[in-house]
């Protein structure tokens, strides 16, 4: 059967740089998904996009769908026909339906999504030609993109991202017709909208991307990044520099243009005497500028933008970048002199006047809280009292200043600099930046104590705060980044090697928000720790660690590190014959015992019962020792030691004995041996 390669291009208005990547990959999905469902399955797919285009490119779809039998499946046997075995209305309307007399039916035992005996008709399905399947499908795939927000541009219909422009669809060398509101299909696409803005026929498919190339459009995402890369690399060593890593702003640069041509800049050293992420900011957040650093990392007054278009005269595009990065700089340079008139203590009190949230406080209200919070966790993790005290009372203090007013990126370094030319202690000014931390998905974490402290108390008081106040996170919404708060503190605590009990820290926030009469829902504490554990959960599952690990571990404390630990110790040894023999002596000893029974004062008698009770109490000495040393895996390998004592007496004693006060004794001594070793892990959770 003849194969042809098929190319759909949707060409846009300027599309933003983050809705193209996850446009393509669905377009990637759903067209795959579609091509197999009408038995047209192609051998690959690949796409490639721009802010003008988005494209996919299937190869090798059959030019017809191959002709197949068809089984259509009617209703049951026994609806079908009656006692006496006569069609009934049922079997007679369905063979109408499709076209078929009674005498076409059959019998099918357990057809494909349902059980027992139906009707059915088997046929021949002629295919049909590739191309008017298309002409359906691809309309639907079009319109069911799913970008991150859409809506009707003028007098359209079509909710979509941005106006579609063109719509390119051609299957083999022959045009895939169909229409979107108003804009038909075609052959013809266009080049890059200033350097080669006529339109062209597409010949080949296989072949367009060189088309686009000829006409000064990269559509090849990877092969854009690359010309980016080399290009800034490039010039960045002709200063004596080199470009400072930023793999994201190099992802939303290339998804910024289509045909890159990178331009080296200059600014003023004067700039140079500011903090160095302001002008970093100014220059990514921006305008998005790459910086260049010299060989150690320090900040050179150079940059390098990157035009949509080669120039006649790129002098003329450097000379507005710099005039527009200049005015930039200006701009903060006179927030920063302006800035420092005044300490962040003194601009304390008028934290007042921000509000948190309308039903948690202001600002103000907020820090009072983690003045108190903070030297809390402290104490608690070996750090100095005062000093997270102090860092707590000013670490909101950058948010009335004119550069974080200016520039919001800068919350809390900008307070680490201030914080630094006022005198501060080192790891107090760190601390004000550390507590924001980790912003996003990867980034670093908290280092100093102090800064940990802060980074946990202001993660505790939202938490707390939000989901007590009735905004836990529901669905995809989550307007406060709660989710955030709950990934930033697991990453905190085990980055950093941090045990902590959650429990009596979330109690004293939700105590701390009372004392302010903010009223916050009586079980919040339980609602947080159930909130933190589940973002838990998947932080475990993501590290590797098997599903009835986690599932063992969690309910057995509310120490995230700890728990962190006792997984890492599992995994470790549940290959080993040894912990194999450690899951079956707990479960012969908590198995046994009736789910809601109350144990009694007992006094072990006969050999058996009292050897067991003995070698426990001897494991129990060991296990507080390594447990408190957090040694889970030799705590672990302890408990096999009772695996002899445990068969004996399971092979010797009748636990439930009929005596009622023997099988309460027995019990009672299990019960016992089980509450002490389930404090390592839930044993019945894991599959041997």
């Amino acid at each position: 059967m003849k194969a042809l390669n098929l190319l759909l291009e949707i060409g846009t208005e300027e599309l933003p740089a983050s809705f193209i990547e996850p446009a393509l990959q669905f377009l990637k999905e759903s067209l795959y998904k579609k091509l197999e469902e009408n038995y047209l399955s192609p051998s690959s797919i690949e796409t490639a996009g721009t802010p003008k285009r988005l494209i996919v490119i299937a190869y090798d779809v059959p030019e017809v769908q191959p002709d197949r039998e068809e089984l259509l499946v009617g209703p049951s046997v026994k609806a079908a026909f009656d006692e006496e075995g006569n069609p009934t209305k049922a079997a007679l309307g369905f063979a109408r339906s499709k076209g078929a007399s009674v005498e076409e039916l059959i019998r099918v035992e357990n057809p494909p999504g349902k059980t027992g005996e139906y009707v059915a008709i088997k046929r021949l399905v002629k295919g049909k030609p590739a191309a008017e399947i298309l002409s359906k499908i691809l309309p639907e795939i079009i319109t069911s993109i799913p970008f991150k927000k859409s809506m009707r541009w003028g007098t359209k219909k079509l909710r979509f991202a941005r106006p579609i422009r063109w719509i390119t669809a051609v299957l083999g060398n022959q045009t895939v017709s169909f229409e979107i509101d108003g804009i038909k299909s075609s052959n013809v696409s266009y080049g890059h909208r200033f350097l080669s803005p006529e339109p062209f026929e597409v010949g080949e498919p296989a072949e367009f991307i060189t088309q686009l190339e000829d006409r000064f459009v990269v559509a090849d995402i990877e092969k854009r990044k690359s010309i980016i890369f080399d290009g800034i690399r490039t010039l960045a060593a002709s200063v004596g520099g080199k470009v400072l890593k930023d793999e994201d702003l190099l992802d939303e640069v290339t998804n910024l243009v289509e045909y890159p041509y990178p331009i080296l800049g200059s600014f003023e050293e004067e700039f140079l005497s500011l903090p160095p992420e302001v002008p970093t900011v100014v220059m990514k957040d921006h305008q998005k500028f790459f910086s260049v650093v010299d060989e150690e990392g320090k900040l050179k007054n150079y940059f390098i933008g990157v035009a949509n278009i080669k120039p006649v005269d790129e002098v003329i595009i450097r000379i507005g970048y710099e005039k527009v990065l200049r005015a930039r700089l200006s701009d903060a340079l006179f927030f920063f002199n302006e800035d420092r008139k005044r300490k962040l203590e003194e601009r304390v009190p008028d934290l007042k006047g921000i509000v948190f949230h309308e039903k948690l406080g202001t600002m103000l209200d907020k820090t009072k809280r983690l003045e108190r919070l903070a030297p809390a966790v402290a104490e608690r993790i070996s750090g100095d009292r005062k000093k997270a005290e102090r860092a707590a009372h000013i670490c909101k203090a950058d948010l009335l200043t004119e550069m974080v007013n200016e520039f919001t990126e800068l919350q809390g370094t900008m307070g680490k600099y201030y914080a630094l030319l006022d005198g501060e202690d080192e790891e107090v000014a760190s601390a004000i930046e550390e507590h924001y931390l980790p912003r996003f998905s990867g980034d670093r974490v908290a280092e100093t104590k102090i800064g940990i402290s802060l980074s946990i108390a202001e993660k505790i008081d939202n938490l707390i705060g939000f989901i007590g106040a009735g905004f836990k996170p529901t669905g995809s919404a989550d307007p406060f980044a709660l989710r955030r708060n709950a990934l930033g503190l697991i990453q905190t605590l085990i980055q950093r090697e941090v045990s902590l009990s959650l429990l009596p820290l979330l109690s004293y926030a939700y105590d701390l928000y009372k004392e302010q009469n903010v009223e916050l829902n009586q079980n919040a504490v339980e609602e947080t720790i159930s909130f933190i554990k589940d973002r838990l959960k998947g932080v475990l599952r993501e590290n590797g660690f098997k599903p009835d690990t986690v599932e063992a571990v969690l309910p057995v404390t509310d120490d995230v590190y700890d728990i962190f630990l006792r997984a890492k110790a599992i995994d470790v040894l549940r290959e080993s014959p040894e912990f194999e023999e450690v899951l079956i002596t707990m479960r012969r000893v908590v198995n046994i015992i009736p789910k809601d029974f109350e144990p009694v004062e007992f006094t072990p008698e006969g050999r058996y019962e009292e050897e067991l009770f003995n070698e426990f109490l001897s494991v129990r000495e060991k296990l507080a020792e390594l447990l408190q040393r957090k040694d889970y895996k030799e705590a672990l390998l302890t408990v096999k030691t009772l695996k002899p004592y445990v068969d004996a007496f399971f092979d010797n004693v009748m636990v439930m004995d009929k005596d009622e006060n023997v099988k309460n004794r027995r019990l009672s001594l299990l019960k016992t041996i089980a509450d002490e070793l389930l404090k390592i892990m839930d044993f019945s959770k894991i599959a041997i």
